[in-house]
């Protein structure tokens, strides 16, 4: 009989954000959610567009939609719990039930050298192919952990040049 592999130190802490943190947390005001979803980047418009996309893409999401012009950008990804959600890091919350999440980003140009990218994270789980539930993320290390790896794709795209 193998023994079951232990969840690192981070799954853990984030699986209890995610248990209590989020569903039963103070509830947070317009400008908090901003704050958690919102995040200057450094460098070029095009480079920090760019980035975003190949960030979601290496987390095995899909693009559906996107507008350089309006800096849109909408991401999905649906499987089932025990293939696991690429939501950088974190598993979904529902036991035998398909879950999606929508990523919807949006770059804004503020200067030459500078943007703000803002996202919004929804995860909708479903029964039997039936809209069974459907949450906004808020969850600051989710949100971190992304801009992050936004941050060093541009840094990599600079570097590139």
């Amino acid at each position: 009989m193998s023994r079951p592999k232990k969840p690192t130190g981070l799954f853990l802490a984030i699986a209890v954000l995610l248990a209590f943190g989020c569903a039963s947390g103070p509830q947070l005001s317009p400008m908090q959610k901003r704050q958690t979803t919102t995040k200057l980047v450094e460098g070029f418009y095009e480079d920090i567009y760019r980035a975003t996309m190949t960030v979601l893409q290496d987390q095995d999401y899909v693009i559906e939609n996107t507008d350089m012009e309006t800096g849109l950008i909408v991401a999905k990804v649906r499987r089932a719990k025990e293939e696991g959600i690429p939501l950088f890091g974190i598993q979904p919350i529902a036991d035998d039930k398909l879950t999606e999440i929508e990523i919807t980003c949006v770059v804004n140009i503020l200067n030459d050298t500078n943007s703000e990218v803002r996202l919004s994270i929804l995860e909708t789980t479903y029964d039997k192919s039936s809209k069974k539930d459907a949450r906004q993320i808020y969850d600051p290390i989710v949100y971190q952990n992304f801009f992050n790896q936004i941050i060093v794709e541009v840094k990599r795209r600079e570097a590139m040049k």
